[in-house]
């Protein structure tokens, strides 16, 4: 069920190692699936493996700290971005939180929604 404290990315990456990223995404994946508060943390690659794009959600801002203080960034990060660069970001929920984006790469805030369905 969606909730409006949801906060959301989509993330694009440009693909420079498709082994090496691979293999940080699927070491990222088996972190964030136990990390409390990740509602979403879907991966997809192109064809060619040359671009790549991450589609996660959080329940909350403390969420959002958790995940970005915890081993995916700290260990696994550097891993991920030496095989990728960020091409862009879309950021979607409250535009304060959602600044924290700004720290790998362009970013779009989107905000909050302005309409939506009750699920």
């Amino acid at each position: 069920m969606r909730t409006a404290a949801e906060l959301r990315f989509v993330i694009d990456f440009d693909v420079i190692d498709t082994r090496a990223f691979r293999s940080a995404v699927a070491e990222a994946v088996a972190v964030s699936r136990d990390e409390p508060g990740t509602l979403l943390y879907d991966w997809y690659i192109d064809e060619a493996g040359a671009k790549a794009r991450l589609y996660e959600a959080y329940e909350s801002a403390a969420a959002i700290q958790a995940h970005a203080e915890g081993p995916v960034f700290t260990e696994i990060g550097p891993r991920l971005f030496e095989s990728s660069r960020v091409a862009h970001i879309d950021a979607y929920g409250d535009p304060e939180v959602m600044k924290i984006a700004e720290i790998l790469g362009p970013v779009t805030l989107w905000g909050e929604p302005f309409e939506a369905p009750s699920l």
